[in-house]
């Protein structure tokens, strides 16, 4: 099961790799991934050094996604209006 996972998940970041991070990867790394990774950190008994990294790198990956998210959408609406003031 777990070699099923690692290799679809190899498949799908290699398929979904562009060069440049698509905003919907974001919001799925905000929306579950991260959640998910505090999730299972927080809920590992007994608290040990893995189970406070996946709390730790969980909240990392939501603030880190979260920050480019809204920095290539406001970068978005930046080129869409100079590009009509250009017109």
């Amino acid at each position: 099961m777990i070699f099923f996972i690692i290799i679809t998940g190899l498949i799908i970041g290699f398929i979904s790799t562009t060069g440049v991070k698509s905003q919907n990867i974001r919001i799925l790394d905000i929306l579950v991934i991260g959640p998910m990774m505090i999730y299972f950190g927080y809920s590992y008994r007994p608290v040990n050094f893995f189970s406070l990294l996946l709390v730790f790198f969980g909240a990392t990956t939501i603030t880190y996604n979260l920050k480019n998210y809204f920095h290539q959408k406001s970068k978005y609406k930046t080129e869409i209006i100079y590009n009509k003031e250009k017109i």
